[in-house]
């Protein structure tokens, strides 16, 4: 009974992030093309520092975060499979947090590669700033480390028991 409510919480949560993303990436895209509805205009930006960051840094964030999600929706796949230990799950939950632990360095490097790629004379200066969300979401990636080596550590268990009975 506890592995089919799993299951489906994994399913759904599954979708959840599916469409969520999908309806992110169509904002994205819309907002790339300036879409402009009347009385709405669906614009996207990159707010990187207080300059306005070059349009490549923001394509880059939204490329790793979707790596980043694919990952998660491949653990919850699995999941939902009834895979909750395997290899695969913990695989795919650590690659996750390591598609999220560079996001996270890209954010805070990224304005320092725009000023580097803009060439001598943009004006540009160099910065090293720490924000309290980049700070936060590597602490969390830390974390989901853990978490991930605390799934590879319940699986040799599940294998132990296994070999038990």
């Amino acid at each position: 009974m506890a592995q089919s409510s799993i299951a489906k919480t994994a399913s759904r949560l599954r979708w959840a992030v599916w469409i969520v993303w999908g309806c992110t990436i169509a904002l994205y895209i819309l907002g790339r093309i300036g879409l402009d509805l009347g009385a709405i205009k669906v614009a996207s930006r990159s707010e990187l520092n207080e300059h306005a960051a070059p349009w490549w840094t923001a394509d880059v964030v939204v490329l790793l975060l979707t790596v980043a999600l694919y990952q998660l929706s491949r653990m919850l796949g699995a999941v939902a499979a009834g895979d909750h230990f395997s290899l695969r799950v913990s695989g795919a939950f650590r690659s996750f947090a390591l598609w999220l632990l560079i996001l996270a360095l890209f954010s805070i490097a990224a304005p320092i590669l725009a000023a580097l790629f803009s060439g001598p004379n943009s004006g540009h200066r160099y910065e090293l700033k720490f924000e309290l969300h980049d700070l936060l979401t590597i602490g969390v990636t830390l974390i989901l480390f853990l978490v991930a080596r605390l799934l590879e550590r319940a699986r040799g268990i599940e294998e132990e028991m296994r070999e038990i009975v």
